[in-house]
């Protein structure tokens, strides 16, 4: 039955969070009349006979727009009203004792937070969806695996064992909604980001963002057209093929973008550096006040995250800083610097990586393999060795491996990959370009890697891809493809300058300059 069943719009309801000016009955029905495509009736404190009937007036609106409704946990309810389906968590009672009480015609809906769940209902064949989550932290579920959430990383691991279920049994499909936390602010990204090649979520469940809104049915209408649309930092990429330099140059120096860098200490004066030799202007900013007027009010600026020095404070910077320009749909580049190094370090990209949308992921070997740690597809037996010492790589791959590892990055989080080294990758979906380094002296200068994602965030910033603008048209790829050709052509230039690092760093920073005035 569930291949009939549109999960897109997934109502769970709480008469706990009904406003005073509406009704519960009245939330419910704004909802299904402004797009709900299916409901679930959850009640922990009413009565038996309280809860049937209420359940039978909900059936009533439910059966007039023809969706379904679903019972949360009570098998005895869903019977005595005769309706679609029922849903159970992990705690409840047995999805096969369910299924023997409810009939194979029933929908039944099971709660997963972890592979291993996924994999037992699958074993056990007999769920029509399961519900992936928590997404996000939220208030309405207290005792859940990880109160953070499992965000879209957690979805995309248990989409993986659902995806090799689906794969061989079509005709018995077993769809999937992610739940927790999800609302108009985040529901795209979800629809988005809960997505791995050969299955996605079937739609998402909310509950607070329409049961607590004054008016259901807007909050309704609205949230139907956040998850069928896309998200807007989505850019549309071709390939890496030679741009016309001079428009590059043109289009970076006369839009004069603006980095807003939040960075780590050792690195800031370099980067500020570079920064104003290509012609754009930085600014070291971790007062997340100012964030929405940066992003709100300065059309071409980017956003470069490095990792540096993850305190608590920093990371709530962090995320308030990706949350806002993922808002404005403004560029955002990540340097999760040394997250091969230690766990510790990896778990705050984790949950910078579950926070939002990264344009592109930049760093070296070792720290592209510690975010490979996080992909759906990888196991733990893949690599055990260690990928960084410090910030420094030291993974021994060839150039397929590491092409191969940056592409499976780039798929599971939808984001352009820059692997640097004595050649530079860069990587979308199952596509890579190869620019060559520019000089082993780069790796003896404190903060030109750093300042690489400086150089790449100015460029998406600018909207520097060579091409001629038509409409909103705009590649990406092309354009951090011209950032690191640049870079690395400054860092070749200079070493033919200059056999040591000190002087190094200044004819690199000299080179830049004359790259992107002319002068050169």
């Amino acid at each position: 039955m569930s291949q009939a069943v549109d999960y897109s719009l997934y109502l769970v309801t709480d008469s706990t969070m009904i406003p005073e000016s509406c009704t519960f009955l009245g939330q419910v029905e704004q909802a299904i009349d402004n797009g709900a495509t299916i409901i679930q009736l959850r009640e922990k404190s009413l009565s038996t006979l309280d809860f049937i009937e209420r359940a039978e007036k909900v059936h009533e609106l439910t059966k007039k727009r023809g969706i379904p409704l679903i019972i949360n946990d009570r098998v005895d309810v869903a019977l005595a009203i005769d309706a679609e389906g029922v849903h159970v968590g992990q705690d409840d009672m047995p999805a096969k004792l369910v299924r023997k009480l409810i009939g194979n015609d029933k929908i039944l809906g099971v709660t997963c937070s972890v592979p291993s769940e996924v994999e037992a209902v699958i074993e056990e064949g007999i769920a029509d969806y399961v519900g992936l989550g928590t997404v996000y932290k939220t208030e309405t579920k207290k005792n859940v695996t990880d109160p953070e959430g499992t965000g879209p990383i957690g979805v995309r691991k248990m989409l993986q064992v659902l995806h090799r279920y689906n794969s061989i049994k079509e005709n018995k499909r077993i769809s999937s909604v992610a739940i927790g936390g999800i609302n108009h602010s985040n529901a795209d990204k979800v629809m988005y980001q809960c997505s791995i090649p050969g299955q996605a979520i079937d739609g998402v469940a909310v509950v607070s963002c329409i049961m607590a809104n004054e008016d259901a049915g807007k909050a309704t209408r609205e949230l139907l057209v956040i998850i069928k649309s896309k998200p807007i930092w989505v850019n549309d990429t071709t390939d890496g093929r030679e741009s016309d330099v001079r428009r590059v140059i043109a289009q970076l120096t006369e839009s004069h973008p603006l980095v807003h860098h939040i960075t780590n200490n050792v690195v800031k004066n370099f980067s500020a550096n570079v920064t104003l030799a290509i012609g754009a202007s930085p600014i070291m900013s971790e007062l997340p006040a100012e964030y929405e007027e940066f992003a709100s009010g300065i059309p071409n600026i980017g956003l470069l995250l490095n990792l540096g020095t993850p305190t608590d404070e920093l990371m709530a910077v962090f995320k308030h800083a990706i949350l806002v320009y993922n808002k404005y749909g403004k560029p955002i580049v990540f340097d999760p610097v040394a997250c091969g190094a230690t766990q510790a370090r990896l778990e705050r990209c984790r949950i910078l990586l579950n926070t939002g949308q990264f344009t592109v992921i930049k760093g070296n070997v070792g720290e592209i393999m510690g975010i490979w740690k996080l992909t759906s597809s990888y196991k733990a037996s893949d690599s055990d060795d260690s990928l960084m010492r410090g910030v420094d790589s030291v993974a021994k791959l060839t150039p397929e491996q590491i092409v191969e590892i940056g592409k499976k990055v780039s798929i599971d989080f939808k984001t352009m990959v820059v692997i640097t080294g004595p050649e530079n990758y860069m990587i979308q979906d199952d596509k890579a370009f190869v620019v060559p380094g520019g000089s082993k002296l780069m790796g003896l200068v404190t903060g030109s890697g750093c300042s690489l994602g400086s150089t790449i965030a100015a460029f998406l910033a600018a909207k520097a891809d060579g091409k001629e603008m038509i409409g909103n048209s705009f590649d990406a790829f092309k354009a951090v493809v011209n950032a690191v050709r640049l870079y690395n052509t400054a860092g070749s230039e200079a070493a033919t300058r200059s056999e040591t690092p000190a002087s190094f760093m200044i004819d690199f920073v000299d080179q830049l300059y004359k790259l992107t005035n002319g002068t050169s």
